[in-house]
């Protein structure tokens, strides 16, 4: 709340007094959709889930959503994809961002909407900053996935190989005595020499594998780090610039009048509620406190 003029009346006025009023409202009701944001999800849910929307006489949940909430179909369900996607103990603490950022952080598994709170500030990012967020980690968890199930195919089919080649030598040399002879075959020596081949291929493959998935994820690492930073960065400018234009700490002056305001205000409701229901008890009630009032500012 904004500080008054120094040389400003205390006379308060009804404008002022029902600005605070109205103030008061607007937060007390902020509060509220905050939240009831995961109530309303959650009894959606359950409304379709369990088809109770037939319990009150309509065929289906979009007749429901439509008639009873004034909702179409592709809103209810999407709050219901938020409940079903996000942690419960998340919906309640972030219902501030809004319904819009709330449906975006859906697509993200779990390790990556912790990496992305972690590094960026949902409630001052806009829409549009948080899909091109939201992209850009999807497109580097992609990248690593695609190497790593590439790397798991090939191992699979060098094995596969290898394993068959096995085969071969282990049925060459288990044929009958009468067909052995003193040293291995050439056939058997040619699968071996293959198979000694096919390690070593195998061996350098791997360590090109590994030094490539290293490098990759170092440079993805680094590229996090940098954005985190200018993230971090323009975070701490936007604090540092939101305190500058703080409001100074409100005088005594100033806090008399919110005080002055509010009594006021309940003056006048209490004074009309005894004009509207005369009543002895009630009258000397509120005398005995006006009195008790002055009593106490006297000392």
């Amino acid at each position: 709340m904004r500080a008054l003029p120094a040389d400003e009346s205390l006379a308060v006025t009804e404008q002022y007094t029902e600005a605070y009023n109205l103030n008061m409202k607007i937060r007390t009701s902020m509060q509220a959709i905050q939240q009831n944001l995961y109530d309303m999800c959650s009894a959606l849910k359950r409304m379709r889930d369990g088809k109770l929307y037939k319990e009150l006489g309509y065929a289906n949940f979009e007749e429901y959503c439509e008639k009873e909430t004034g909702i179409g179909r592709r809103h209810a369900y999407k709050y219901i994809s938020i409940i079903e996607k996000l942690p419960t103990d998340f919906v309640p603490s972030m219902a501030q961002i809004g319904m819009a950022k709330l449906e975006l952080l859906t697509a993200l598994t779990d390790d990556q909407r912790e990496q992305l709170t972690e590094t960026v500030d949902l409630e001052s990012t806009t829409v549009r900053e948080l899909k091109a967020q939201i992209a850009a980690l999807q497109s580097q968890n992609a990248g690593s996935e695609k190497a790593r199930l590439d790397a798991e195919e090939r191992a699979q089919k060098w094995y596969d190989k290898a394993q068959e080649m096995q085969e071969q030598v282990e049925e060459l040399e288990s044929r009958p005595v009468e067909v052995a002879v003193p040293e291995p075959s050439h056939e058997v020596q040619n699968l071996q020499d293959a198979m000694r081949r096919l390690n070593i291929e195998h061996d350098e493959w791997s360590t090109k594998i590994q030094n490539d998935h290293i490098k990759h994820v170092q440079e993805i690492n680094a590229k996090h780090r940098e954005e985190t930073e200018a993230l971090r960065a323009e975070y701490e400018q936007k604090l540092a610039a939101a305190k500058a234009a703080e409001a100074p700490e409100p005088d005594s002056k100033e806090v008399f009048k919110v005080y002055l305001a509010a009594v006021i205000d309940a003056a006048k409701r209490m004074t009309a509620f005894l004009n509207a229901h005369p009543n002895d008890a009630c009258r000397a009630q509120a005398e005995k406190l006006f009195q008790t009032m002055i009593a106490e500012v006297s000392k």
